[in-house]
């Protein structure tokens, strides 16, 4: 029987531990391919994926690094089996990942079909699981701490090492830092609301820019209530670890927001 051999090389905005699970975490790889697989990650033991239209034997394993299967499709020959490589480098300092492919043996009468099967239902899946996995969390932390002032969430969706960074102060680290932040702004803010302009997901970075809006109802930088509808624009970059928020760069645009709430700005709308 003629065969072929496929080769791919593909970046991934995901660390090496990450690509790795996602090839051998069965649950992770179900979420990413939408479709169960059962994965024992061990050499020499089986594997199935997409329903057990994808099945074969784990060869080698070197954890984040390298990991070498018998793989066969559904349809194959009868007991013919191909070989998979698979060997993941970091890049940009672990943030990304360099996946090289090889699969030698592949039907050359299957060889189309398999080719742009890795393209649809691996790296292009698996390049979208990666991003909505990071993008998730820093969704889920900007709709219940910033629109429902939830500070609670801090708790579950940040280390407990978290650092946040903010121009001219310096905060200790923990969530608390961010919990006080937080309340500074609910209690000199009410009907805060905060609208995504931009999202930008690089390694184990999301980049969002904001648009908030609120009214001015308590005491803020020693300036008392002027009961005013206002706005501020914010620009965050969030590191992520294993699933929570590690560490914040934020930048607040406070200085427009000072100026719409201070007597100046307040006596020249009177005044109009």
């Amino acid at each position: 029987m003629e065969t072929k051999t496929i080769h791919h090389e593909i970046t991934f905005s995901a660390a090496p531990q990450e690509v790795f699970e996602a090839l051998m975490n069965d649950k992770k790889h179900a979420a990413f391919s939408g479709a169960p697989a059962q994965i024992d990650r061990k050499p020499g033991r089986k594997f199935t994926c997409y329903g057990g239209h994808l099945e074969g034997t784990t060869v080698e394993l070197k954890e984040n690094e390298r990991i070498v299967q018998d793989w066969r499709a559904e349809g194959w020959p009868k007991g013919h089996y191909s070989r998979v490589t698979y060997t993941l480098t970091p890049l940009a300092e672990g943030r990304n990942t360099l996946l090289v492919f090889d699969q030698t043996g592949v039907p050359a009468d299957k060889f189309d079909d398999i080719n742009k099967g890795w393209h649809t239902h691996y790296w292009l899946k698996m390049a979208a699981y990666f991003r909505d996995q990071k993008v998730s969390v820093v969704q889920r932390f900007m709709e219940e701490f910033k629109n429902k002032a939830n500070l609670d969430i801090v708790d579950e969706l940040f280390t407990a090492d978290f650092v946040l960074h903010l121009p001219g102060t310096t905060l200790p680290p923990g969530p608390q830092a961010q919990k006080g932040v937080g309340k500074a702004i609910f209690d000199a803010f009410s009907n805060v609301h905060v609208t995504v302009n931009d999202t930008i997901v690089e390694g184990d970075r999301v980049v969002e820019r904001h648009t908030a809006r609120a009214r001015h109802t308590g005491t803020f930088n020693g300036i008392p209530a002027t009961d005013r509808d206002v706005f501020w624009t914010e620009n965050h970059i969030y590191r992520l670890r294993d699933g929570k928020i590690a560490e914040t760069w934020s930048e607040i645009s406070f200085h427009d927001l000072m100026a719409q709430i201070s007597d100046k700005a307040v006596i020249s709308r009177k005044a109009s």
